[in-house]
């Protein structure tokens, strides 16, 4: 497993949710009057967590009331080259994309063509879960916050790396397995921001892309952004993404981008907080009314009871439709986070005073966006932001060092002097999983190449013996840690199929049942 993947990101959730306990840990005040966080105050900050974390690059915009504060950019859009980020350099802000989803259809509620209580089948009559209940009672409402009955990132694998469509992907959800409590336990569900984002193309008859720049991008004037990476303005500097310091590929979406498509940069995005923070005006319009701001930022489904959340705020952690609510010192703060392999970004509003940031980096460093954003709020309170830095920088060393020893300790769990029980051609053939579909195992060179078929370019690789009928692949996306592959025996003693263990809170691999199918010798 990559070292430096501090956190495990799990793709496009929150790294609220994810960090570690003492990366957690929230200010905890603030005040009802807090003092004026200045520019200089700001880049200090920035660039003592630029020195103190080492991210790639890091680009931050911090606005009070209607003011740009200071939008500031550090280190370079691509190790070895000498392009340096700016404010107006774009990012992959990744699930940041879901409150321009959930404001979409916010704007869509306040038009009448769509009510929050609607039920998604009425509008999307193929809309089918595992639970026939729940998809009869399913509300767009639900779809937004998380409560659908399906686990965090269940079926993921379907669009990650994937050559699947929407309607492929929503074909499928019928498959996926319902195991938590419907509209009472928080899952958080990348899928169900994919079905949002068609309920937006169903009732506008536009695709998703066109309706955020139309309704939201476009009015805000984020000209140097866009909601997929090819509709970039030609020219643009784009931040590539990184993982241990090295160049890894970018991710493109064919299915699911109303979850985590939109590529903006700071600059861009200090126009988005700052008419968020109005109550939905922007040049003396009003793009979105505050009853859709209450509701988008009122909360649904409770984190707490997972037990990932500081304890001090269990009671008050939640999620709305398309943000994280937290209560701190009796003052709502809104956030998201998203992440992708090679970006983390970070969006944190205080709306009772007008105050708020957005931090975009591209070394896949969760931590320095965590730290950032303590250090960002304990310093406007009066605390010593500089010390929160480097306190949460030790703790990020400890981390690196015990995320290599929990790699060396997998390893260790290697048994050796065994060899498989087939003869390699045994185990080639053709398999399939009820829902990522067929997988080919050929020999080639004397060896087995793993392809699962709908994910060529990511689910593939050579596979080499681990012990017993266990062998060990590297998928080509680093993002991946190594799997393991077991292969399983019939009673005949012929190879009926292999299992994944691929240790990744951002994928179920787990679930994962390749059966070989029949004459697939």
């Amino acid at each position: 497993m990559p070292s430096n993947r501090l956190l495990p990101f799990a793709l496009l959730l929150s790294v609220a949710l994810c960090s570690a306990p003492e990366l957690r840990a929230q200010p905890r005040t603030l005040p009802s009057a807090p003092a004026q966080l200045g520019r200089e105050a700001i880049d200090r900050l920035v660039q003592r967590a630029f020195d103190v974390f080492h991210p790639v690059g890091l680009a931050v915009a911090v606005v009070d009331g209607d003011a740009v504060v200071l939008e500031t950019a550090r280190g370079v859009c691509e190790v070895g080259g000498d392009e340096a980020v700016t404010p107006r350099t774009v990012f992959n802000i990744a699930s940041c994309t879901k409150a321009f989803t959930a404001a979409c259809v916010a704007k869509l509620v306040e038009r009448g063509a769509l009510g929050w209580d609607d039920r998604v089948v009425d509008h999307l009559p193929g809309f089918e879960l595992a639970d026939p209940w729940i998809t009869r009672q399913l509300t767009v409402r639900d779809l937004l916050c998380h409560r659908s009955g399906l686990k965090t990132f269940e079926g993921d694998l379907l669009w990650y790396g994937s050559d699947r469509t929407d309607a492929d992907v929503f074909a499928l959800l019928q498959r996926l397995p319902i195991t938590q409590r419907f509209r009472d336990q928080f899952g958080y569900q990348n899928l169900m921001y994919m079905v949002a984002g068609m309920l937006v193309e169903h009732a506008t008859g536009h695709p998703w892309q066109d309706v955020v720049r139309g309704e939201l991008m476009g009015p805000l004037g984020m000209a140097g952004s866009a909601p997929g990476f090819a509709l970039l303005p030609t020219g643009a500097s784009v931040a590539m993404p990184h993982i241990d310091g090295q160049r890894t590929r970018l991710v493109t979406f064919e299915a699911c981008k109303p979850a985590a498509a939109i590529w903006a940069s700071v600059h861009d995005l200090t126009a988005w907080l700052r008419m968020l923070l109005a109550d939905g005006q922007w040049e003396g319009a009003q793009l979105l009314s505050p009853d859709s701001l209450h509701e988008m930022w009122r909360p649904y489904t409770p984190l707490g009871r997972g037990g990932r959340t500081p304890a001090a705020m269990e009671d008050f952690s939640s999620y709305g439709l398309g943000w994280f609510l937290y209560a701190i010192d009796g003052k709502k703060v809104v956030e998201h986070d998203g992440g992708m392999p090679g970006y983390i970004s970070k969006v944190t509003l205080v709306p009772a005073d007008r105050f708020g940031f957005v931090i975009l980096n591209n070394g896949m460093d969760g931590v320095v966006n965590v730290a950032l954003r303590r250090a960002l709020l304990a310093e406007r309170s009066g605390q010593d932001g500089m010390a929160i830095l480097d306190r949460l920088g030790e703790i990020a060393a400890r981390r690196r060092l015990a995320a290599v020893e929990e790699l060396a300790q997998r390893e260790s769990r290697r048994r050796t002097g065994t060899t498989h029980s087939r003869p390699l051609p045994d185990y080639a053939g053709r398999y399939t999983d009820h829902l990522l579909g067929d997988a080919t195992l050929e020999l080639r060179d004397g060896a087995l190449q793993l392809t699962v078929e709908r994910s060529p370019d990511t689910l593939c690789g050579t596979l080499s013996h681990w012990h017993d009928d266990t062998f060990r692949v590297d998928f080509p996306d680093r993002f991946l840690p190594f799997a393991l592959l077991r292969f399983d025996l019939g009673f005949d003693g012929s190879v009926a199929g292999f299992r994944i263990d691929c240790p990744i809170d951002d994928f179920d691999f787990s679930a994962l049942d390749f059966r070989r199918l029949a004459g697939g010798q």
